[in-house]
């Protein structure tokens, strides 16, 4: 997805209205952590959280560029104020 998705003209401009932060478990000292938390077990896993860190979506697999961002709208648009663009 890294390649794919993440480098794609239409995902960065879509992604320009939230905020994502990206954690390698095996990489980063917090990635460990956050996995164990929010009870990570395979990847790649998307976690979408609330302004107070809970879980309202749980994603898991690869996409395309375009799938990820329908899925995402859809998500945030059935959320409403739980979560703000």
């Amino acid at each position: 997805m890294t390649r794919e998705v993440y480098s794609d003209k239409e995902f960065i401009e879509f992604s320009r209205s939230q905020i994502y932060v990206r954690v390698f478990q095996d990489a980063e000292p917090e990635g460990d952590r956050l996995a164990r938390r929010y009870r990570v077990e395979g990847f790649p896993t998307i976690i979408i959280l609330d302004s107070s860190g809970r879980e309202v979506k749980r994603l898991l697999g690869a996409m395309r560029s375009r799938d990820l961002i329908d899925v995402l709208s859809t998500i945030f648009e059935d959320a409403g104020d739980r979560i703000t663009l």
